[in-house]
């Protein structure tokens, strides 16, 4: 292999090298690329030390029109239990030379790069010599270059090598892979997204799905996979004790807010005791803080019902910054009654339900709209069992989302229990009636038009 190739493909800006554009390169050096690449990969392929495979799928010119200043291939484990692509063994050509390296990809996300870099340090053993090798440290990696000829390689002295580095390699799989396995573990599968709220209209299942939501959570499930059943509100198959069990360990508070709702309630204030005497309390929030910093092996929840009725900033404070993401664990504040430090640990989920018919949510706090997540429940007919009482949803929804809006449009739970003709009138009267009433007020037309559906409206059953 003619490694001098790379120095007429690269040049040198700011002591950095930096490919060349493809279409400022003589015909020349393009075949000798073409040739260089045919070269390497039946070296790649040839290579084949037992329990490895390679993937020489990415050891090509760089697609973009630029040329990068080095051709690489990964080296992995087959064995699946250790398949971690951005964290793997590589086998690379550039200026230097042919080169086998150890260490992580500019992805990695699992450890720092540094961490591994140390790891591997210690592991290696410098005064181990390979016949045309030479060992040397290079950005992020740790590699052996090649110091033969290029153009007689002795493939049996890069198995060697490769086979020297297979128990090192898999030592640093074991040591990071795991340690992040056993982190989300510790955290049961948790997912990253710590504060959501469930919204939409009534009835369309928000309390309902923020019992699925936790007990996805607490089984494992997806990020992805939790928030597309939960958006499509589909019929989830868990295991119906999840949630009671959380519930039985008290790994699930619920509350919820109103406009005399205070940081007094929810993080801490003076209360009077049964002697009359003043003391400090804590609020709810503040205990499942502190229970959850406890028991970091397990997930806790706590759901606020009707978020956006209280006011935000009065009620979280200060806290409104440490319950974001990235700054669970890290962040602290003193507290301003107790003077005391407090962060909030990241296996605590906050998760709301937010009415969106409600004239409270055009002025939702926009430091909550940026904190937290918001999936949106819509009604879904389908869940409806009885063909009238599904009817009947359709054509007022479709009304009312024609007039109002599909925020306004009636949830599936009031119709899911009707049972029988005489169900039907019940939730026609009393409860779809009096929501119309509220929807159309002082809009007489409109509101005439929705009766006239329900009471068109003939039960099936008493037709047969």
């Amino acid at each position: 292999m003619d490694i001098s190739l790379f120095e007429k493909v690269t040049k040198i800006e700011n002591d950095e090298l930096i490919g060349l554009k493809i279409d400022l390169l003589p015909e020349e050096y393009k075949d000798k690329m073409k040739a260089f690449k045919k070269e390497f990969n039946e070296l790649v392929n040839k290579i084949n030390v037992d329990g490895l495979k390679v993937d020489n799928l990415d050891n090509k010119w760089q697609s973009s029109g630029y040329f990068k200043k080095y051709f690489w291939s990964k080296i992995f484990f087959k064995d699946t239990k250790y398949l971690n692509k951005d964290l793997c063994l590589w086998l690379g050509a550039d200026i230097d030379g042919l080169n086998i390296y150890l260490g992580t990809s500019d992805d990695f996300s699992i450890a720092s790069k540094e961490d591994v870099f140390k790891f591997v340090i210690n592991k290696i053993d410098r005064n181990k010599e390979f016949k045309n090798f030479k060992i040397d440290t290079h950005h992020h990696f740790f590699r052996y270059t090649y110091t033969g000829d290029n153009n007689q390689i002795d493939e049996d002295d890069f198995i060697k090598v490769i086979e020297y580095l297979k128990p090192i390699y898999k030592m640093v799989l074991d040591e990071f892979i795991h340690k992040s396995s056993v982190l989300n573990e510790t955290h049961e599968n948790s997912i990253n997204i710590k504060n959501i709220i469930l919204y939409g209209a009534p009835g369309v299942g928000k309390t309902h799905n923020y019992k699925n939501l936790i007990s996805m959570i607490e089984d494992g499930k997806g990020q992805k996979d939790i928030f597309d059943t939960i958006s499509k509100n589909e019929e989830v198959s868990l295991d119906n004790e999840t949630f009671q069990t959380i519930k039985n360990e008290k790994r699930v508070e619920f509350v919820t807010f109103h406009q005399s709702y205070s940081y007094e309630d929810f993080i801490e204030g003076f209360r009077p005791n049964n002697s009359g005497n003043i003391e400090l309390e804590n609020g709810i929030f503040k205990n499942m803080v502190e229970d959850a910093l406890k028991d970091d092996e397990k997930n806790y929840y706590l759901v606020i019902d009707e978020i956006n009725r209280g006011n935000i900033s009065k009620i979280f404070g200060e806290l409104i910054t440490l319950i974001e993401e990235d700054k669970r664990d890290a962040y602290e504040v003193t507290l301003p009654y107790s003077k005391k430090s407090f962060k909030v640990s990241s296996n605590l989920y906050i998760i709301a339900t937010m009415d969106s018919t409600d004239k409270s949510i055009a002025t939702i706090d926009i430091a909550l709209r940026r904190r937290f997540t918001f999936l949106k429940m819509k009604p879904k007919s389908e869940l409806v069992k009885r063909p009238d009482a599904k009817e009947l949803m359709e054509k007022l929804n479709f009304y009312i989302g024609k007039i109002l809006g599909e925020d306004y449009k009636l949830g599936h739970s009031y119709f899911m229990k009707i049972q029988d003709a005489s169900d039907l009138e019940f939730v026609k009267e009393y409860k779809i009636k009096p929501l119309l009433e509220e929807y159309f007020y002082a809009d007489e037309i409109n509101y005439e038009e929705a009766l006239k559906m329900l009471e068109k409206q003939e039960s099936k059953e008493d037709n047969e």
